[in-house]
């Protein structure tokens, strides 16, 4: 499951309902969203999505691979395709 994923599947909790379940909680591959008087204040998420997280915000950093995406997705969507000599370039 994506990032996205698991937050669209999460699960929100109250504080005392996860002091009760807490170990049930720690061992579960679901998010959860603890709430305060019905408010979500924290996020719990599987380690793994965190880091795929982490990295997602890294490649925002990089203006030249947005550029690329872009493209690409752009030539995706006119049924293009990607040049075999563009990717050579970029593999080199």
């Amino acid at each position: 499951m994506t990032a996205i994923g698991f937050v669209k599947e999460g699960k929100y909790v109250g504080a005392r309902e996860l002091r009760t379940n807490l170990a049930k909680v720690l061992k579960s591959r679901q998010a959860y969203f603890v709430t305060d008087h019905g408010k979500p204040v924290k996020a719990m998420i599987p380690y793994e999505v965190l880091l795929e997280l982490l990295e997602m915000l890294e490649e925002l950093k990089d203006k030249n691979l947005i550029q690329e995406v872009a493209q690409g997705r752009k030539e995706y969507q006119e049924g293009g395709w990607v040049p075999a000599s563009r990717l050579k370039n970029k593999l080199s």
